[in-house]
C-alpha cells in the first residue's frame, strides 16, 4: 500500500512539473499588415519574441518598464513592414 501511495504522489508531482513547464504566458497580436508578433514569458526574466517568424530571447529589463502585452500591441499598431 504505501509503495501505491508513494507511486501516486511521485506521478502526480511529475505531472505538475511538466504540466508547470509546458505553460508559457503569451501575448500576441496581428498587425493591419498581416505580420504576428507575439510574447512569451519563460518564467525566468527572459521572454521569447517574436516577430514575422523570427524569435529573439529578450531579458525584461529590454522591455523597458513595458508589460508584454503593451510591447506587442505597439508592435501591431506601429507596424510598417519589413525594414528595407
Amino acid at each position: 500500500m504505501k509503495k501505491l501511495v508513494l507511486s501516486a504522489v511521485v506521478a502526480a508531482a511529475l505531472l505538475t512539473a511538466c504540466s508547470k513547464d509546458d505553460e508559457k504566458k503569451c501575448e500576441s497580436c496581428t498587425s493591419d499588415l498581416g505580420n504576428k508578433f507575439e510574447i512569451c514569458d519563460n518564467g525566468n526574466g527572459t521572454y521569447d519574441a517574436t516577430s514575422n517568424g523570427v524569435t529573439q530571447t529578450i531579458t525584461e529589463a529590454e522591455l523597458e518598464g513595458f508589460t508584454p502585452k503593451q510591447v506587442v500591441e505597439l508592435s501591431c499598431q506601429f507596424d510598417t513592414g519589413p525594414n528595407l
